[in-house]
């Protein structure tokens, strides 16, 4: 079959022109999707579970018992890991925040009973809001100015009491040194407790259920 070569030379170079528009499209197109596709950060503690556990999947919760918030944070534990104000007047995602402090300096134990427990409750608690996908763009993006990095609040490391063996008090989950006291009419009240107790509640702000302490 015979061509017009001139014809056919000038659909070639357009063909060529539209072949190379084509694949910079591509080339530029693929790295956003390839972000898209990376996004997802990796799995941890499943703090709506905890909440969930904790004070029934109320992040606001405040009942009186030295306690706050979805995480239950006493306030010194929430005050030394970098929230500010109460906790249960905070957000979710500053309640997480600051327990992820927590988790890095006491790990699963400052919710002792709860975490034996998480299991059970993974799966019931509401999930966190999705985020929208952001439609492909096929044309390069300038780039941006880094922005400086954001100052995390240092981290303190808090030591936990320990259990007295010669304690006659069993400390049960929700319990306060305070709460504690009152319903046992010790006379001095807390700090008694703890001067009872001085080589044991080396943090009183921070105690744990089945510990044993002397009132």
């Amino acid at each position: 079959m015979a061509f017009n070569r001139g014809k056919q030379g000038k659909q070639s170079s357009a063909a060529r022109t539209i072949a190379k528009v084509a694949a910079v499209g591509i080339i530029a197109g693929a790295p956003l999707g390839l972000a898209v596709g990376t996004a997802n950060a990796a799995p941890g503690m499943d703090w709506d579970a905890l909440a969930q556990c904790e004070a029934s999947g109320n992040w606001a919760a405040n009942t009186g018992n030295g306690f706050y918030g979805g995480l239950q944070f006493t306030q010194g534990t929430w005050n030394a890991n970098g929230g500010q104000g109460n906790p249960a007047n905070a957000s979710r995602e500053e309640q997480i925040r600051v327990a992820e402090n927590v988790l890095r300096t006491q790990g699963s134990q400052a919710w002792p009973a709860c975490s034996a427990k998480l299991g059970a409750y993974v799966g019931k608690s509401a999930p966190a809001p999705k985020q929208q996908a952001q439609p492909q763009q096929r044309k390069a993006q300038p780039q941006q100015r880094q922005s400086a990095p954001v100052q995390q609040a240092p981290v303190v490391a808090l030591a936990g009491s320990k259990t007295n063996p010669a304690g006659n008090y069993e400390i049960k989950a929700g319990d306060t040194l305070s709460k504690i006291a009152d319903a046992n009419k010790v006379t001095g009240g807390y700090q008694a407790i703890v001067e009872k107790n001085k080589d044991f509640l080396t943090n009183p702000d921070l105690i744990f259920p089945g510990h044993k302490i002397l009132i």
